[in-house]
Formats: C-alpha cells, structure tokens, sequence
C-alpha cells in the first residue's frame, strides 16, 4: 500500500490532470458497480421471476462523465488554495509549548491564536463557496449529461434536473460540508481531489441510483 502511494504522488506531481482522471474513472466505476449490485439484490428479493441485469453501458456513462469533469476538480481545488490561502496546513497543530511567561512566549502564542483564527475563515470561505457554488454545478452538470448520454434530449434533461438536483443537493449538505472541512483544513493540495474521491466511492453509488431508481420511482408515481 505504501508503495502504491508513493507511486501515486509521483504519477500526481507529473501529471495531475491525467493522473486524477484515471482515479476518478475507477472510484466512479467501482461506486456504479456497487450501486447496481445492490440494485439487482433488492429486485431479486423482490421479484424472482425477473432478475435484473448488469448494465455495462450504465457504468461506461457514468465513468465517462467522472472522466471527464476530473480536470474541473482540480482547477477547483487550485483556484480555491489560491483564492484563499492557508500559511501553512500545520497551523492546527500546536507545537510543544515553551516554559515561562516571557514577553517572547506570549507573543508566540498570540501569533499562533491568531493564525488558527485566519485559518479557520479560510477553510469556511472554501466550504462555502464548495458548497453554494461548485457542488450545485456538477450536480447540474451530472443529471443533464446522462440524460443526454441516454438518449434524451435537452428537455429530458432539463426535466431530470428539475426532479432530481434539490433532493440531491440536500441529501448532500448532510455529509459533504463534514468530508470538504477535513479535506480543506488538513489535506495537501495535491491529494484534496483523492481524498474527496475516496468518500465519491459511495456517493457515486448514490448518485448512480438517484439517476436511475429514483427517477423511475418519481416517473411511476406521477403517471
């Protein structure tokens, strides 16, 4: 593991877009392949007589789109450590403290109070902006696109966005906001992509379904 690791961070220093995007597509076919593992469990279970099959064409989309929109992320995560930068990410750690009340002491620690303090509207300017800005984005950008790499047309997609992007988005803000301060307080530039698609691998599962189930249950509902 350690190794691959290494290996990683090299391929990352080298060639970050590509490098992100080949992470992306496999973390993005792995989370449709669990979201339609657990699709055929739930259909078998409820109906023997029809099994559900595996969808390939299903996972090339959506590893298509993730492949895709990789480079998006990183100019992101670039745009936003310039935009609003943090001194140093070891601000949050507090170093061994030094004996004594001296003039010099005191104004270390001031220093320091003062740099968490900066640190900290940092990373709030960065999940808010994550937040209100980049995530509703993509997920604009997700539920359009597959309905056009479906077959529909713009007016599928703007139906499927209409129905399903609030839900989303709300279903979202219970999680991301928790995952995105960790990954913008704690985590180097260089692996916030990576780490943000560590929690994708169940997120995508997620997305996957609410793509593909969950449109089926509002469509049957509403005829």
């Amino acid at each position: 593991m350690a190794a691959f690791f290494r290996f990683w961070t090299r391929q990352a220093e080298a060639r970050p877009f590509t490098t992100v995007a080949a992470t992306e597509a496999c973390l993005s076919a792995c989370g449709d392949l669990l979201a339609q593992t657990i699709g055929m469990h739930i259909t078998s279970k409820a109906d023997d007589d029809k099994p559900k099959q595996y969808d390939f064409w299903r996972t090339s989309r959506f590893v298509l789109f993730s492949t895709c929109v990789s480079p998006l992320g990183v100019r992101w995560h670039r745009f936003l450590d310039s935009r609003f930068p943090i001194r140093s990410q070891n601000t949050w750690f507090r170093t061994r403290r030094k004996p004594g009340h001296s003039a010099a002491t005191l104004a270390a620690r001031a220093k320091r109070r003062s740099e968490q303090s900066q640190a900290a509207k940092q990373v709030g300017k960065r999940l808010a902006s994550d937040v209100l800005l980049y995530e509703p984005t993509m997920y604009t950008l997700f539920f359009g696109s597959m309905a056009i790499l479906e077959g529909g047309g713009i007016e599928d997609a703007k139906y499927r966005i209409s129905q399903l992007l609030w839900p989303t988005y709300l279903t979202g803000l219970m999680i991301s906001p928790i995952v995105q301060t960790i990954n913008f307080a704690f985590v180097p530039l260089i692996y916030r992509v990576p780490f943000g698609s560590c929690f994708d691998l169940f997120w995508d599962s997620y997305l996957s379904w609410v793509n593909n189930e969950k449109l089926s249950m509002i469509e049957s509902a509403t005829e």
